[in-house]
């Protein structure tokens, strides 16, 4: 394969194993032998190669800088002439003093040139880490210097070192059009050529006819103007690859006939090799396999011949490396006395002895790593493989989690809105007398309606709990009116089933904690609505214990015992199971429920990082048991309960913001009920026009509505009225939206459909002075 810079033509052999290793043997010689000498400003080492050595001058540190410079530009010819012949060897010594001198003279075209040839050397052998750095370095000096020649030719040696880099031969691409354009600046033909060709063969590897047409194209035109026939060899080769990819090998073979010509002429065995290799995808187009089987004898003929030259010239240059490191060395002891010689002679034996056994113990190791690499990457591969289909099953994992979470928000909406209207309509019918006598029918339709609001309910606690979007916010409470008001709002069913329900706190359990009181609630209604429902004619119990108390946290034990019909032992292990639902085989009644209760509670507790246990007997009853940790509230953190009474509502003015004219109906015939004044807008719009124009004492305020929302309309009427408290009516879960709905300016959130008294309570303590107060503050 040729590539071109610089105006060398880069030969890239397939090098077999054993070459390689006798490369590196090489390198570990050179360094031990070289690693024994010492170089002085006295003598600069003569370049030691017999027959250039005679021809340079000899340099000293009287030496003048033309005697350098003629040196150096000596030893670079040399150096090119060796790299063209596959010698590496001979290269490296002239390098090292060529460096050394062109440093001392401060001359950057020189280092330029000399890390050019040590770097392409480096890509020979598959080096392409220190041929990058070694372009890399001449890059940085030459843009340090503003050279824009210097800088052309270590871009095109960069992007060279990065096509034999694998997965780079996009950034090679981008680095030769870069030199594209400095070279289009300083108009050098040449180099245009090298880096239309040198895009043009990639485009060719990638089959992407579109550029590889373009670049050829501008190749062949700048060859024109050029008198070489590696250049002319090297553009054939690519227009017949290029007719392969169009598939035309009529065309294509006459043009890889005529490379292979000028090939063979020059003895370019690369260009000859490639000239046949494409030769044969032609005649492979053509179906003309009667050539084929000719022209594939001459190709195997060169290829065989290559490769024996290749280890052949390899050994040469390392033969030729120790015998030039051995004459110079030879040099340097004329001038030590005899003991120091022998002394010396001693020593290099010895290193030379270790150096040996050494490289043989690192030859073993080179040819084990390159089996394990190779081992090595086929597993990359296999886990790469393994990750990318990883990758996207958790793409297609989480796009199903924010669909059923889309789902879930839509589906609270949809159908809290029409219940709030069904559970409100039907608490203010039957507070109304004229209606005494579908009491009974009005309480089945509003047990109806919270049935299903209590099953919407379950689904979206575990929908929540499953997406880790349940919030773990701490706030202070008083455990026994958390539990007293639990315990309150079963007295209905308690007096359907004539049950009594019971509760015990221990002394030793503090009243006032701090926490997640929301959980703690849920797992109580969850527990206690169960052992309502099962139970008739019995006694619950609420038993609260402290089992070990540290001062600021507290561990509760909280029991929950009934008397209802048991639990079979077998169904105990499921009953924590989504969808399981209890049917008792002593009785013949099947409860109706979600099956989810259980699963919601387990869940929570596990959130509190705490554990659940049940036992239970069938005729006996049942008992839940768990325990959580709780942190202690000081006295300083209880907050005074403020006494709401609900005359206090009795002509305040609000402001109902609902696009629904159910909701509209329930929320004002609720509040008319108590006196208040109320006046409704359709929509956001409305009730920021209402708001500038009328005084009101408190507004409730719609999230999802037309023309403009609740969090818009909040947001503008905060620009003039930052005192009036605004309430958001949603039926969305509050964690959806919460943050959205304080920071626009609201100040509390009730969630539809809402509990009658809970609502009013909400509303005084929201027109309550202390909440003015703090508005006033904040305004």
């Amino acid at each position: 394969m040729y590539f071109y810079i610089l105006g060398l033509e880069l030969a890239w052999p397939t090098m077999k194993i054993s070459t390689q290793i006798v490369c590196l043997l090489y390198f570990f010689v050179f360094i031990s032998v070289h690693a024994q000498s010492e170089y002085t400003d006295d003598t600069i080492t003569d370049i030691s190669n017999f027959e250039i050595s005679k021809q340079l001058p000899k340099i000293s540190k009287d030496s003048t800088q033309v005697e350098m410079i003629a040196h150096i530009d000596l030893a670079l010819i040399w150096m090119k002439k060796e790299h063209y012949k596959f010698n590496f060897a001979s290269p490296l010594v002239y390098a090292e003093d060529a460096l050394l001198l062109a440093n001392k003279i401060s001359d950057k075209s020189y280092l330029h040139e000399t890390r050019s040839i040590l770097g392409n050397i480096m890509l020979r052998i598959k080096d392409t880490a220190n041929a990058k750095a070694m372009f890399l370095k001449s890059l940085k000096d030459a843009e340090a210097s503003n050279d824009s020649t210097i800088i052309l030719a270590s871009k095109g040696n960069l992007a060279n070192a990065y096509y034999y880099t694998g997965g780079y031969k996009h950034k090679a691409i981008a680095t030769y059009i870069d030199g594209l354009e400095i070279a289009k600046r300083l108009n050098d033909t040449t180099r245009m050529f090298i880096m239309h060709h040198n895009v043009s063969r990639i485009f060719i590897e990638n089959k992407d006819i579109e550029n590889s047409q373009y670049h050829t194209g501008e190749s062949a035109r700048y060859l024109e103007y050029l008198d070489n026939p590696f250049y002319k060899s090297g553009q054939l080769r690519n227009e017949g690859m290029l007719y392969v990819l169009l598939n035309q090998p009529e065309k294509a073979i006459e043009r890889f006939k005529e490379n292979i010509k000028i090939a063979e002429r020059k003895e370019a065995m690369d260009g000859i090799i490639e000239g046949y290799q494409g030769y044969i995808k032609a005649l492979e187009l053509k179906e003309d396999y009667k050539t084929l089987y000719e022209v594939s004898k001459k190709l195997k003929f060169y290829t065989d011949k290559k490769s024996k030259d290749d280890d052949n010239q390899t050994i040469d240059a390392v033969k030729s490396s120790i015998s030039v490191a051995r004459y110079k060395e030879q040099i340097k002891s004329k001038e030590l006395e005899k003991e120091r010689l022998e002394h010396q002679a001693e020593d290099r034996g010895f290193v030379l002895f270790v150096v040996l056994g050494v490289l043989i113990f690192i030859s073993i190791i080179f040819v084990q790593t390159y089996k394990s690499n190779i081992k090595r990457k086929v597993l990359i591969k296999h886990l790469e493989d393994k990750n990318a289909l990883y990758l996207e099953a958790k793409m297609q994992s989480d796009e199903l989690i924010k669909a059923k979470a889309k789902f879930f928000a839509t589906v609270s909406h949809e159908l809290r809105t029409p219940l709030y209207g069904v559970i409100g309509l039907s608490s203010i019918l039957l507070e109304n007398k004229d209606l005494k006598k579908h009491e009974n029918d009005l309480k089945s339709l509003k047990f109806s309606a919270n049935y299903l609001l209590a099953l919407v309910n379950d689904l979206l606690h575990i929908n929540k709990i499953d997406n880790h979007s349940f919030t773990d916010e701490e706030v202070t409470f008083n455990i026994e009116d958390l539990s007293s008001t639990i315990i309150s709002s079963f007295e209905y069913i308690r007096l359907q089933h004539e049950n009594k329900i019971e509760i015990a706190i221990s002394k030793d359990v503090p009243l006032l904690l701090k926490g997640n009181s929301v959980r703690l609630s849920q797992i109580f209604m969850n527990l206690i609505g169960n052992a309502c429902k099962f139970t008739e004619k019995g006694v619950i119990s609420l038993d609260i214990k402290a089992i070990a108390n540290t001062g600021d946290k507290v561990k509760l034990q909280f029991i929950i015992k009934d008397t209802g019909p048991g639990i079979e032992q077998h169904r105990l292990k499921e009953i924590f199971n989504e969808f399981t639902q209890i049917e008792s085989e002593s009785s013949s009644r099947m409860y109706q429920g979600t099956g989810l209760g259980l699963s919601i509670v387990k869940k929570l507790v596990g959130q509190g990082k705490g554990s659940i246990f049940v036992t239970s007997k069938i005729g006996k009853g049942t008992t839940f048991q768990f325990n959580l940790e709780i942190k202690v509230a000081s006295e300083s953190e209880k907050k005074p309960i403020p006494i709401l009474d609900f005359k206090q509502l009795i002509s305040k003015r609000i402001l109902i913001v609902e696009d629904n004219r159910i909701n509209q109906t329930v929320t004002k015939r609720i509040l008319e009920q108590a006196d208040v004044i109320c006046q409704i807008a359709q929509n956001g719009e409305e009730a920021i026009i209402l708001a500038k124009q009328f005084s009101y004492d408190l507004i409730l305020m719609d999230i999802n509505m037309p023309v403009k929302n609740g969090i818009e309309a909040t947001k503008e009427i905060r620009t003039f009225n930052k005192l009036i408290p605004i309430i958001a009516l949603t039926a969305v879960e509050i964690e959806e939206q919460k943050y959205q709905i304080f920071d626009c300016g609201m100040n509390d959130i009730i969630l539809k459909p809402y509990d009658i008294d809970l609502f009013k309570k909400t509303i005084i303590a929201n027109l309550s002075p202390q909440v003015k107060d703090e508005l006033r503050k904040l305004a």
